[in-house]
């Protein structure tokens, strides 16, 4: 167990709000993942963390990059030894996960 203490559920959602969300870059409409409402789960217990996405095509291309992408973002904060990301198979996302974003 690490002797640092573990960020909380909500620096960990700050941290993946800095993650761009491919499809909205690639489109010119850029949104972070938690504004597209592709975070569904955070979960953070003894040095491990594991966030669950929906993503809005179980075929995404992008989904290896982004794993890469939250598993550096996230092993950089401290207390982190861990970092899992994985897929949910119960929850389709629908475009009503949205959020705006906020200036």
């Amino acid at each position: 167990m690490s002797a640092t203490a573990m960020p909380s559920e909500e620096t960990i959602r700050v941290q993946l709000s800095k993650i761009p969300e491919p499809c909205g870059v690639l489109m010119g409409a850029p949104l972070d993942i938690c504004q597209m409402g592709l975070v569904d789960k955070v979960e953070c217990a003894d040095g491990r963390v594991r966030v669950e996405l929906v993503l809005t095509d179980a075929s995404c291309v992008h989904f290896t990059g982004m794993r890469r992408y939250i598993v550096d973002l996230l092993s950089e904060l401290p207390g982190v030894e861990t970092v899992e990301v994985a897929v949910s198979t119960t929850i389709l996302w629908t475009p009503d996960r949205r959020r705006r974003p906020t200036l």
